[in-house]
C-alpha cells in the first residue's frame, strides 16, 4: 500500500505552469522583448511540464510492472491452495474408507507396548500435520483474497494516472497551439512595425500591408473623374490581401458609398484619423470601437466602390486631428520603404 501511494505522489497536476500571452497585452515595440521573454518562459514551462509528463509515465510503467509480479503472485498463492487442499482431501477419504476405528486398530496391531507407543506417536504427528494443513491452506487463501484485492486498487490507480496524464496532455497542447499561434501571430505584428520620428510623424507605425505584396506612388492632386482631384494615396496589392492598422489606436466607424464603397475610419492615438475605402470586406478585429495596434489585421483588400477588379488597391487618406485631409504619402513612405 505503501508503494501505491509513493507511486500515486508522482503525479504532479500540470494545470497552471503554462501561461498564454494575454490578447490585452500592448502589441507594439515598445513591448517586444516582454513578449520575447515570455515566449522564452513559456518554452521553460513546457520543457517542465515535458520532464513531469515523462517521469508519470515512468512511474505507470512501474505499477504495471507491480501489477506482473501480483498477477505471478496470484498464480503462485492459488497453485499452493489447489495443492494444499487436494491433499486434505485426500486425508479425508482415507481416513473416510478406513473408518473411524482405524486409529485404535493400528495401536492394537502394534507388537508390543514400544512399538504401541511409536505408533501412537505417529498418528499424532499426522494428525499435527493434517493441522497444519488445515491452517496453511487457510492463511493463503486470506492471502491470496488481499493479493487479489491489492491487484485491483493498483488496476484503479493505474486507471486513474493515466486518465489524469491524458486529459493534462491533452490540456497541454491545447495551450501550447494557442501560445504558438500568439507567439507567431504577435511576432509578425511586431515585424511590420516602425519606431518614426520625423516632424508630426512621432510613434510606432505600420505599413498597411505585407512587404513585398504591395506598389504605390504619390499622386495627390491627381486629377479623378467628375473633376475631383485625388485626395489620397492608392495603395495597390493582391486581392483579399490582408490589410493593417497604420498606428495603434480605435477602429472610429464603418462607412459604405458609391465612391469609396466599403470604409474604415481609425482614430489613432496620435490624434489622426485614417480612412481605408475600397476594401473587400472588414474583419472582425476591426469592429467599431474596438482598440488596435500598428501592424493588427482589420481589414481585407478589395475594389468595392468605383474601383476596379483588375486593381485592387486601398485609397489611403490622411486627416491630421480629424480635419481636412493632407498628403498621406509620407507617412505611408516612411512605415513601408
Amino acid at each position: 500500500m505503501s508503494r501505491g501511494a509513493g507511486v500515486a505522489g508522482c503525479l504532479v497536476l500540470l494545470a497552471g505552469l503554462v501561461v498564454v500571452p494575454s490578447a490585452t497585452v500592448a502589441q507594439t515595440l515598445d513591448d517586444l522583448d516582454r513578449v520575447e521573454d515570455r515566449v522564452a518562459r513559456l518554452a521553460d514551462d513546457l520543457d517542465d511540464v515535458t520532464s513531469r509528463v515523462e517521469a508519470t509515465r515512468s512511474a505507470i510503467e512501474q505499477v504495471r510492472d507491480e501489477l506482473d509480479e501480483l498477477d505471478r503472485m496470484v498464480t503462485q498463492l492459488a497453485d499452493e491452495v489447489a495443492d494444499a487442499e487436494q491433499q486434505l482431501a485426500q486425508r479425508a477419504r482415507t481416513a473416510f474408507m478406513q473408518g473411524s476405528t482405524f486409529d485404535l486398530e493400528a495401536l492394537l496391531a502394534a507388537d508390543g507396548p514400544q512399538a504401541a507407543v511409536e505408533r501412537a506417536a505417529l498418528l499424532s504427528a499426522l494428525q499435527r500435520h493434517d493441522q497444519v494443513r488445515i491452517e496453511s491452506a487457510t492463511a493463503v487463501r486470506a492471502r491470496l483474497g488481499a493479493t487479489e484485492a491489492l491487484i485491483e486498487e493498483r488496476r484503479r490507480e493505474l486507471a486513474d494516472l493515466e486518465a489524469a496524464l491524458v486529459e493534462e496532455e491533452q490540456a497541454l497542447q491545447a495551450e501550447l497551439a494557442g501560445a504558438e499561434s500568439q507567439a507567431q501571430t504577435l511576432r509578425a505584428q511586431t515585424a511590420r512595425q516602425r519606431r518614426i520620428d520625423r516632424g508630426s510623424q512621432q510613434g510606432i507605425y505600420a505599413c498597411i500591408f505585407d512587404q513585398g505584396s504591395f506598389r504605390f506612388r504619390d499622386t495627390w492632386g491627381a486629377p479623378r473623374s467628375g473633376g475631383r482631384s485625388h485626395k489620397g494615396t492608392d495603395v495597390f496589392a493582391p486581392y483579399r490581401q490582408p490589410v493593417y492598422a497604420f498606428t495603434g489606436g480605435v477602429v472610429q466607424r464603418h462607412s459604405s458609398s458609391r465612391l469609396g464603397g466599403i470604409g474604415l475610419y481609425l482614430r489613432g492615438d496620435d490624434g489622426n484619423v485614417y480612412y481605408y475605402a475600397h476594401l473587400d470586406s472588414i474583419d472582425r478585429a476591426g469592429a467599431v470601437g474596438r482598440r488596435v495596434t500598428a501592424g493588427e489585421l482589420i481589414a481585407y483588400n478589395g475594389y468595392t466602390g468605383n474601383a476596379s477588379p483588375s486593381a485592387p488597391h486601398v485609397h489611403f487618406e490622411l486627416h491630421p486631428g480629424g480635419g481636412r485631409p493632407v498628403n498621406p504619402y509620407p507617412w505611408l513612405a516612411a512605415a513601408c520603404f
